[in-house]
């Protein structure tokens, strides 16, 4: 098993990777070309995937940092007093003199719950790996990285290698930079589409089994409302997702898995367990509209686990 070879780090979970300023709306169908329809509830959140996760750290308990950059305007604001409100630690919440912030509007509809996103990226650029600090960015227990600023990423990645701290990784689409983050972090956390897009396999067993031999600890595919599936030394487990009613908005759910995850890693969960954990973590979410208003406190997370640990297959 991986472990950070440093007798105390500072935080349990440092995130590297996007944030953004969201809007969200329920709407009870998605409008055909050149037709309209009415919101019936409007929200203002802070989003993005690395961003996200480190809430829900922080709404769980732990002590967690953000790496990533805003611009200098209203959204760039908003974000960081977000952070800051939910004791997201912000010293490397780097703002871009002049730049503009990543912002999105997400429909979601009101029967299911999916959304559908339409976003802007915003000038702030990415980071390059000579501006972040090795010693500062591994001063955690679980690194949790997405792709976001993906040639910075390998480099940290390649960081936590050496010095034996876990990576939780959070890749949503194809990009340079791949391979390096796939073959060096400890706990890849892939959406299903990307595992099997990556590997050319036909089926989620045979995806995970290949990415597990290019050298993590352990692979999860995640599987929407089907779950996920771990894969470790020993063995396949899959976790059914957890029943939550109603599902109001699933906008945020994988980014509140990955947070979940990194900081059971953190607090040294084993495979099935952390599975289960973050499970709970990503279905709670879904009870309220945007990213981050449903986010569970630890009490609350269990007091729903309280049936039996999934078994291997």
């Amino acid at each position: 098993m991986l472990i950070n070879t440093r007798e105390v780090p500072t935080f349990a979970v440092i995130a590297l990777g996007g944030c953004c300023w969201d809007y969200l709306g329920i709407i009870p169908h998605y409008p055909g070309v050149d037709q309209k329809v009415a919101i019936a509830e409007l929200s203002m959140q802070g989003g993005g995937q690395a961003g996200t996760g480190a809430v829900a750290v922080a709404r769980l308990g732990g002590k967690v940092a953000i790496v990533s950059r805003i611009g200098e305007d209203e959204f760039g604001r908003h974000i960081r007093e977000t952070f800051e409100a939910e004791g997201v630690d912000t010293r490397w919440l780097m703002q871009v003199p002049g730049a503009t912030s990543q912002w999105a509007f997400c429909a979601i509809d009101e029967t299911t719950g999916k959304r559908t996103i339409f976003y802007i990226h915003g000038t702030k650029g990415k980071f390059t790996p000579e501006e972040l600090d090795r010693e500062a960015i591994l001063d955690c227990r679980c690194l949790l990285v997405d792709g976001h600023h993906n040639v910075a990423a390998a480099q940290v990645v390649r960081w936590a290698q050496e010095a034996g701290v876990p990576v939780v990784l959070d890749l949503e689409r194809r990009q340079d930079q791949d391979d390096v983050l796939l073959t060096r972090a400890s706990h890849p956390v892939l959406p299903h589409k990307f595992a099997l897009s990556y590997t050319g396999e036909g089926d989620v067993v045979a995806a995970g089994e290949a990415l597990l031999a290019a050298g993590p600890q352990a692979v999860v595919i995640t599987l929407g409302p089907e779950g996920a599936v771990g894969f470790d030394a020993d063995g396949v487990i899959h976790q059914p997702a957890i029943p939550m009613e109603p599902i109001v908005d699933t906008t945020g759910a994988g980014d509140v898995f990955h947070g979940a995850f990194a900081y059971g890693v953190a607090m040294g969960h084993d495979l099935a367990e952390n599975l289960r954990f973050s499970s709970a973590v990503a279905a709670m979410k879904c009870r309220m509209l945007g990213g981050r208003a449903g986010i569970p406190t630890m009490s609350e997370v269990q007091r729903l686990l309280s049936s039996g640990r999934p078994q291997r297959i």
